[in-house]
């Protein structure tokens, strides 16, 4: 039992760090963690919602970060185009 409470510990450490590093990486951008349930168990959700912008969401924060610098990309290039 007390293993298993450790390992929570160390998850819910690890995951502020993680929200930390985000949120400095993409400062305009409100990231949290929010739990999903599939047909395996519960996993992370982790989402990037912005006003105006279409919100993020992957799996996992790596992808969060990859999905989000992608579409920051797309939305400037087409803001380049546009003008």
């Amino acid at each position: 039992m007390t293993e298993q409470a450790g390992s929570v510990a160390t998850i819910e450490r690890r995951t502020d760090t993680t929200l930390e590093w985000l949120r400095a990486e993409f400062p305009e951008w409100e990231v949290s963690v929010e739990r999903a349930s599939t047909g395996h168990g519960e996993r992370e959700l982790w989402v990037a919602a912005r006003e105006g912008h279409h919100p993020q969401a992957e799996l996992s924060a790596a992808k969060l970060h990859t999905r989000l610098a992608d579409y920051l990309d797309r939305e400037a290039r087409r803001a380049a185009a546009g003008n």
